[in-house]
């Protein structure tokens, strides 16, 4: 994998995006039937520059993919 910023060969794959406090996964949220679920993401870093080279899920993809944000007063 290249860097599309610096042309960096030197990328770190497979880095968990989290928070400061662990409360749970930041992700992509899908549901099945009343249960909703957030996938974990992932992400590769150009360890040159600092460019996040992409995200990505680990889980299946084949869901119902929930598209509207969950807070209130938003659109």
């Amino acid at each position: 994998m290249i860097c599309s910023n610096c042309k960096s060969s030197r990328i770190e794959e497979g880095v968990a995006i989290g928070k400061t406090a662990e409360t749970g996964n930041i992700g992509p949220k899908s549901s099945k039937g009343i249960v909703t679920y957030v996938s974990q993401m992932y992400c590769d870093i150009c360890l040159d520059c600092g460019e996040l080279v992409r995200f990505y899920i680990k889980d299946d993809t084949d869901r119902k993919w929930i598209k509207k944000p969950g807070s209130f007063g938003t659109k």
